[in-house]
């Protein structure tokens, strides 16, 4: 298997702000750095989710502006529509670090392979967050097709999350992934303060990139 950078576990690359509908009021941007300090982890990004009609963007941009830190980067998570782009503003996406991730069910594996495809390609994408379909029973995803998708994200040097809200990739993905030299980061994918940095329900997943 290819060497690969071995995963840091003070790195979060996936944390979410009170911005969003589902968030607690306490997971402000201001307490996130915080909370980030406070376990001594080395870097995170704060990546709330973000729509093209999201009305609170540059109050998030300052806000992270004002308590961020060297070791704060500013980004978003991004839903993969239909049509393989992401649901961001072309502006912000040029600019900033983005997370693109599956939130919505395909049914169709030919629409979901074309998506995901057209996103690992995008220039603009940084990281492919929860890619799996791990709840869309109609799509099965064979080996040789992982094989096609990872090379192709190796070439295009995207970065594939290792989840630790949904324990995602499956193993056999990643056995996969990293045969082929894909790169791996981590993210809590946290959306309260507790969760950041918090990475022990996958040290399995974590071990198996790193052994």
């Amino acid at each position: 298997m290819t060497s690969l950078p071995m995963l840091n576990t003070r790195e979060d690359y996936h944390v979410h702000a009170n911005f969003n509908d589902h968030s607690p009021s306490n997971l402000s941007i201001e307490n996130i750095v915080k909370r980030a300090e406070k376990l001594k982890l080395n870097k995170i990004a704060i990546t709330e989710h973000v729509r093209k009609s999201s009305d609170w963007i540059e109050d998030y941009l300052n806000q992270i502006e004002t308590y961020g830190n060297k070791k704060i980067i500013t980004g978003f998570e991004a839903r993969i529509l239909p049509d393989g782009t992401p649901n961001c503003l072309m502006k912000y996406q040029k600019k900033y670090f983005i997370i693109a991730s599956f939130h919505n069910l395909f049914h169709d594996k030919k629409k979901w392979m074309q998506a995901l495809e057209k996103i690992i390609c995008n220039s603009n994408v940084d990281v492919i967050g929860h890619l799996g379909p791990w709840h869309d029973e109609d799509i099965k995803i064979t080996d040789e097709e992982l094989n096609y998708l990872s090379n192709l994200m190796a070439d295009q040097e995207k970065i594939i999350e290792i989840n630790a809200k949904y324990r995602w990739p499956k193993k056999n993905w990643i056995k996969i992934f990293k045969k082929n030299g894909v790169k791996f980061h981590l993210g809590s994918d946290a959306h309260k303060l507790k969760d950041i940095g918090q990475f022990d329900r996958i040290s399995d997943l974590i071990n198996l990139v790193n052994k």
